[in-house]
This record gives structure tokens, sequence and C-alpha cells, in this order.
């Protein structure tokens, strides 16, 4: 029976590190390195129920410690930083050390007699096991298990003082399961046990940690959400779990309803007479939302619409949305109101504001997973906006002599976070690779520019402004095209270069010269500009780069700030 259980459990701890695989796209190191430590400690395990001879046994036993001996350490570690909490590295080095050497003493027993003095394999009918006398270097293991006990009692009662700060229920939660584990090693030490149910134990504490991912992700999602409108700031937002339970809101909401910072994570609101809860929250909660109305809240003369949408994790809702959008203007402007024809046209302008709403922030929503899957270009499309946006200034300064009009540049600073969506059409194989790409690597990387105005093609198809659709293709399409025609999808040359294509191409540059990079680190301001003094006429246009360059004291103000 011990041997179909040791059986079992590693065999669920291997579906569970794989179903982690499948499950998340992205995966934290800290807990993939737990699952394979619990994955090797029960392998040791039901290796030492099944085993036959003593070598086979002593094997399977220091397999065994190779998980147990760091398993504490990845999960307080983990519990750290599920908690947004900094781990020293020192303390987290000199525990290393620690697990470092009991294991060394256990690889080494044979040898030195120390961790054991004695070691016998007991066959039993049902199952096998190691009949061992301890040394004296064993006591570390055993103290190390009782001082990560007494850490994580020390951690769930910091995590119940400061528990409006994050998710304490789940995070208490998972602590007790470490503890548990932690415990029960210590007690089967104690009474001398030569069984262990510590591998359930371990099944156990995985499920629990899997069960948290899986609403830390709903947090990260719905973080996503705000975080990729979060620029536009007349849009506020909270979130709510399936049980009507606060999860998390924007900066913006805060500041019209400074109460929100009071309430606590994973709680239910606490009923008041605020406009806040009795105009939205209580809105959500009595479902009055599902008639298909929206709620108007007047708050400090202003305006504000409410709306409220599921949050969808594929087909599983998993939370709400509650939308908050300040329509004070058009509040004033529908009162004033009295010719029908105006409404009537006031209504057609807001459907198709509600569109171009919809559209930038699919949108910012794919420019951030494109920019999220790609290791070596974080923050790469808010740097490159902005820088467009102060070369497009400095150009309409110059306007006779370019040619372009003042909606011209501000429709080419529209299109610029979109420039890079190919990306998201590019293996992740090569989009991560953090070194230098192979000739066939990189030709499949350049797609990314053919792919970019396939896709905003797509997602422009219902937008009106043919004008606008096609500055976005182009700045997709040819942001990597060379003036001297030696750049890439088509290696077209000069001024067959579409001028939005052009002046995309300096700020791309310009931004992956002066950042950060996993393959090179950031030039100098002097350096890049110089760099691109010199490629004028070759990858650059010259007039436009000589316009650029004269930028350079509003760059430098604004680089360091993005």
């Amino acid at each position: 029976m011990i041997v179909v259980i040791d059986f079992i459990t590693f065999l669920l701890s291997l579906v569970l590190m794989g179903s982690v695989f499948f499950k998340y796209k992205k995966v934290d190191t800290l807990f993939l390195l737990l699952l394979l430590s619990v994955v090797i400690n029960c392998m040791g395990r039901y290796m030492i129920s099944s085993a036959e001879q003593l070598e086979t046994a002593v094997w399977a036993n220091k397999f065994l410690y190779i998980g147990g001996s760091y398993a504490p350490i990845l999960f307080v570690c983990l519990l750290f930083k599920l908690s947004n909490i900094k781990f020293p590295k020192v303390v987290a080095t000199v525990l290393g050390i620690y697990s470092s050497v009991v294991l060394f003493f256990v690889m080494t027993a044979e040898k030195n007699k120390l961790y054991y003095k004695k070691m016998t394999l007991v066959i039993t009918d049902e199952y096998s096991y190691l009949d061992k006398t301890y040394g004296p270097m064993h006591s570390l293991y055993t103290g190390m298990m009782i001082f990560y006990a007494a850490f994580i009692i020390v951690f769930i009662v910091s995590a119940i003082r400061t528990r409006h700060k994050l998710s304490y229920k789940s995070i208490i939660g998972l602590s007790c399961a470490g503890l548990a584990i932690m415990l029960i090693y210590v007690m089967e030490k104690l009474l001398d046990l030569k069984i262990s149910v510590l591998s359930v134990g371990y099944i156990v504490g995985l499920l629990y940690l899997i069960r948290y991912f899986d609403r830390l992700n709903m947090y990260d999602m719905s973080a996503n959400v705000i975080n990729s409108v979060e620029q536009r700031g007349e849009y506020g937002y909270i979130v709510f779990d399936n049980n009507t339970r606060y999860v998390s809101s924007n900066g913006y909401i805060k500041e019209i309803f400074p109460e929100i910072n009071s309430w606590k994570v994973d709680h239910v609101v606490l009923p008041s007479n605020s406009k806040l809860y009795t105009q939205v929250v209580d809105f959500f909660v009595s479902m009055e939302w599902k008639n298909g109305k929206n709620q108007v809240v007047e708050e400090g003369g202003k305006f504000f619409e409410v709306s409220i949408r599921p949050l969808m994790r594929g087909k599983k809702k998993i939370g709400f949305l509650i939308e908050i959008v300040d329509r004070t203007i058009e509040r004033k402007y529908y009162n004033s109101i009295e010719n029908y024809n105006v409404e009537l046209e006031n209504e057609v302008a807001k459907k198709t504001e509600n569109i171009l709403h919809i559209q930038d922030m699919m949108v910012l929503g794919m420019a951030d997973m494109v920019e999220s899957r790609d290791n070596s270009t974080g923050g790469h499309i808010k740097r490159t906006s902005a820088i467009v946006k102060v070369f497009s200034g400095r150009l309409m300064e110059r306007s006779e002599e370019i040619g372009v009009t003042d909606k011209f540049l501000k429709q080419v600073v529209k299109a610029a976070p979109m420039h890079d969506l190919g990306k998201i059409a590019i293996d992740d194989s090569i989009l991560r690779k953090p070194g230098k790409f192979t000739d066939e690597e990189y030709a499949e990387m350049k797609r990314h520019t053919t792919e970019g105005a396939r896709i905003v093609s797509s997602i422009l198809q219902s937008v009106e402004d043919e004008v606008f659709v096609e500055i976005a293709k182009n700045v997709a399409l040819y942001h990597h095209e060379k003036y001297n025609g030696r750049g890439y999808p088509q290696g077209v040359s000069g001024e067959n270069i579409p001028l939005e294509a052009r002046i995309m191409a300096l700020a791309d540059v310009f931004d992956a010269l002066v950042s950060v990079r996993c393959y090179k680190n950031a030039f100098t301001f002097d350096e890049a500009f110089e760099i691109i003094e010199k490629d004028l006429g070759e990858h650059f246009d010259p007039q436009l780069g000589r316009i650029f360059i004269e930028c350079r004291e509003e760059l430098e103000e604004i680089m360091p700030t993005l």
C-alpha cells in the first residue's frame, strides 16, 4: 500500500508540473524550481519504498534530499515574492549555502559517517525503508526545518497585521500549507516513524499553490486591462471577483473616490452611505446593471457613467470590471441640445468614439502583449511613441519645408504604437532569444513587418479614415527600410519609402541605441546621435535626420522619465 501511495504521489507531482506548463504562458522561475524539487523528492521516496537493494535505496535517499533540501528555501522566497516583499539577498544566499552544506553531507554519507552512522535496507512484505542511525550532522536538516517552521509562523503573524496591503487570506493559507509540511517532518522525526506521508503533504501544498496562482493570474489579467488604458485619463476601473470581493482599481478612480484606499483586497466592500457605495457598488451588487442600464454618478461637479462587464478567461467567467468614464463634457453638451438633429449627430459621434475607444484598447492591449513576450524591448512601445511625438512637434515647425500637416503628424503619433504588432506572429523561441540570430532566425524575425501590416489592416478595417489606415500600415511595413535601399522587407529606397515610415525609423533606432538590450549595453546620447548622423543618407532620410538631431535637448529631458 505504501509503495502504491508513493508511486501515485510521484505520478501526481509530474502531472501537476506538466499542467502548469500547459496552463500558464509564463511560469514563475521560483514556482518552477519548487515544482521540480517536489518531483525529485517524490521520486526518491518512491524509489526507496520499492527498493530491493541497499545501493538503490541509498541513491534514492540522495534524490529525496536534493528536493527536500531546497524546497523550503524556494517556498519561502516564493512566499515573499507573492506578498510583494523583497527577500534580502544576503539571507537567501546564507540559507542556500546552508541547504547545500546539508546536501553535501548526505551525498558523502557513505564515506564520512557524519550524517548517517549506519544505513540498512529493511524489506517488508509491503514496502522497503532505510533504517538509519543518525550522525551528528543530521541535526542540521532537522534544525533547518524547525527554523523554517518558526519563520513561517512569524510571517503569518506579520501578514495578519498588514492584511490591508495584500491578499492576506490566500497568503496565510499558503503559509499554513508550507508550515504543515515542515511540522509533519518534525513530528515524524520526534516519533521515529519508519514511513513518511510527506509526499502527500507536498502534493496538497502544490495543489493549493496552483490554486493561488490561478487567482493571481486573474489579478494580473485585470491589471493588464487597466494598464492598457491607463494613459486615457478619463477612465477609471474597479475589479471584483465572482463573489463580489474587491480585487483592484486604478489610480484615476482612487483620486475621484479616495475611500477606495481603505478597501481590503479579497473582502466584500462594507456598506456605507457614500455616493461610491450607494450608486456604484450597490448598483453592481444588486445586479441592476444586468438590465442593460448604465448608471450616472455626479461627484465634484462632474458626471461619471458607470458600466459593468464580465471578465472572461476563455469561456470561464472569473470576475467583473466596473468602468467609470468621465462624461461631464458630453453631459453638459446634451443639456444644451434643443435641436433633434444636433442630438442625433451627437449620438453618432458617441458611438464612433466608443468604436475608436475599443480599437485603441485592442491595439494597446496587443502591443503590450507583444512586448511582454519580447525579453529585450521592455518599454519600447511607450518610449518610441514619446519620441515620435517630440519629433513630430519639431517637424510641424518646418511643415512647409517638409510638406506635412498637423493632422498627418497626429496620425503618425497615433500609429506609432502599432509598428511592432507583427511580432505577435513570431515564435517565442526567436522573439525571446537572448543572443544573436542565425540567418534562418533573422529571416523569420523580418516577417514581423509584413505580418504587422496585415494585422493592422485587419484591426482597422472598419475605420472610415482611409488615410490613417494607410499611415498605420506603412509604419508597420516599412519602418525597417533604409534610405539606401538595403533595408527590408521590400528594399525600397529614398523617398519611395513612405514619409511616416522614415519618421518611425529614426525613433525606433534611436530608442534601440540608448536602451539596454539583452545583447548590448545602452549607448550614450553622444554615441547615439553620432551614429545617426553618420548614417544620414544611408539608413536615414538626411533631411529628416538633421531635424531629428535638433530634438536632442528635448529627448534628453524625457528619456530618463520613460
